[in-house]
């Protein structure tokens, strides 16, 4: 099997171009698709509980605070990859900091590209300046297509 193509995809402007980019380079390179829709959190509420209280790292029980619902948010990008003959897509998920769910998420999958819409400034880059495409061609180790 082929190495996918992985696109971080959200509700916006450069996200849609992001995603119609990475499904014509999977169509080019005959790859299949991941997209992946990060609910961004300064916490992750399922992981160690570590950050200054006197619990014992164990994670938090439910339940959590509404999300937005990501599946939502997926069934959006299912609907385009479908409208752009993707010979196969994978679709996951996760709560965190994007960029670094990204590579992680790269990694995990062993994508041979990554795809992200420029301008994705998450809540955090709004508050310290971050900016989500930079930090994937920072830490990435393959390639990152950013697409304006």
């Amino acid at each position: 099997m082929s190495a996918p193509i992985l696109v971080g995809y959200e509700r916006s402007a450069s996200a849609e171009k992001a995603l119609d980019h990475a499904i014509a380079r999977c169509n080019e390179l005959h790859a299949p698709l991941l997209v992946l829709a990060v609910h961004e959190a300064v916490l992750d509420p399922t992981g160690p509980r570590a950050f200054g209280t006197m619990g014992d790292g164990s994670p938090m029980q439910g339940p959590f605070p509404e999300m937005p619902d990501v599946h939502e948010v997926l069934q959006e990008a299912k609907s385009r990859v479908e409208d752009g003959a993707v010979a196969k897509a994978e679709y996951a998920w996760a709560i965190g900091e994007p960029g670094s769910l990204i590579v992680e998420t790269a990694q995990e999958y062993r994508a041979r590209l990554i795809v992200v819409g420029h301008s994705h400034h998450g809540f955090l880059g709004k508050v310290f300046g971050a900016d989500v495409a930079a930090e994937v061609e920072k830490h990435a180790g393959i390639p990152v297509e950013v697409v304006d």
